[in-house]
């Protein structure tokens, strides 16, 4: 008599179930309580959808993400050799400017999980300059001399444009090569196992699955910090000009990001629909609950922007209606003053 093949849900090892549980009571606190150790927090607004579509997914669970962002970051201070003198309260200054928090010693001076509108038409004439925006001081666009960085090489500032990087969970590694190849076929051809040291656990191994592209990633060296005065100076070394082309390059990419994100969500839903399809031996393709199709969700997306658009039109329209009432009322208090004199 010929055995059945186990399911994928039955090979789910009891380890990963209690470990998916663990990250998913986690996401489930709410937004104001939730966070992480991403500078933002908290799971980006752009991949929400993504992340919960997969963690209805039998044997799988998502452990981090970034949606794709704009970022400014300041290098931290090098480590100085046992030689180097530094007074106490220079020290305390430097750790006042430049708190734990970013990469290492350094600091985010801005970060965007969204595009940044560009847009030269927009009738907002009060919008903040980019050097402004990613707090710098414009400068003559020469770098430091070794005289300003006190024979240290500066701290430099880099503008990066990083995209899409996900890591998910599976229950082995049969679990593990929809993903990888969802992810692939979906554009993002750096994606791979995180390390082999999951497959070695104590408790049972866990497959981890990075989603990633380098191929969009953008980066350039748009500043410095200047040390030697009272207080640091943030330092451009770019024009106005320069920092609009870096945020309009990322905005584009953001676009293809956007699109390979969205194919991978599709690809994946429906690979592994078709894979617990066959084993159930079922003719139909199951989906999670509440599961759309990228036109459907573009639709519902465009339908929920206008709405929104609506709503801040007619708030500012009572706003400006509530403003020339009291412009009104105040001429009519002026007039009968004016009268009774």
């Amino acid at each position: 008599m010929d055995e059945k093949e186990p399911t994928r849900d039955e090979m789910i090892p009891p380890v990963f179930i209690s470990r998916k549980n663990k990250i998913l009571a986690d996401l489930s606190t709410p937004a104001d309580e939730y966070s992480d150790l991403s500078p933002k927090g908290s799971v980006d607004e752009g991949i929400q959808d993504l992340i919960q579509d997969i963690n209805t997914l039998p044997g799988l669970v998502t452990t981090s993400s970034c949606a794709g962002r704009i970022s400014v970051f300041l290098e931290g201070r090098r480590v100085p050799n046992p030689s180097e003198e530094i007074s106490e309260s220079r020290a305390s200054e430097q750790r006042k400017f430049v708190p734990s928090g970013g990469k290492g010693a350094g600091k985010w001076l801005y970060v965007s999980h969204e595009p940044l509108n560009m847009d030269s038409s927009s009738e907002n004439k009060e919008e903040k300059p980019l050097h402004e925006m990613f707090g710098m001081t414009p400068g003559d666009g020469k770098p430091p001399g070794v005289e300003e960085s006190q024979g240290h090489a500066p701290r430099l500032v880099r503008f990066h444009f990083e995209p899409l990087i996900l890591h998910i969970m599976t229950a082995t590694l049969h679990h593990a090569q929809p993903v990888l190849s969802a992810a692939s076929s979906s554009g993002f051809r750096e994606s791979g196992l995180q390390g082999l040291r999951c497959l070695e656990g104590d408790s049972g191994p866990s497959p981890i699955v990075a989603v990633r592209s380098a191929g969009l990633a953008l980066e350039s060296i748009i500043g410095y910090c200047e040390d030697g005065g009272d207080e640091p100076v943030i330092r451009s070394l770019v024009s106005e000009e320069y920092l609009r082309m870096l945020v309009n390059m990322s905005n584009e990419r953001f676009s293809v990001n956007s699109e390979r994100r969205e194919r991978f969500r599709t690809t994946i839903l429906d690979g592994c629909s078709i894979r617990n399809s066959s084993n159930t031996k079922s003719k139909g393709k199951t989906r999670p609950p509440g599961w759309e199709d990228p036109e459907t969700r573009k639709e519902r997306k465009r339908a929920e922007g206008l709405m929104r658009k609506k709503l801040l039109e007619g708030q500012a329209a009572q706003d400006n209606d509530q403003n020339a009432n009291n412009e009104d009322e105040v001429g009519i208090w002026h007039s009968l003053d004016t009268g009774a004199l």
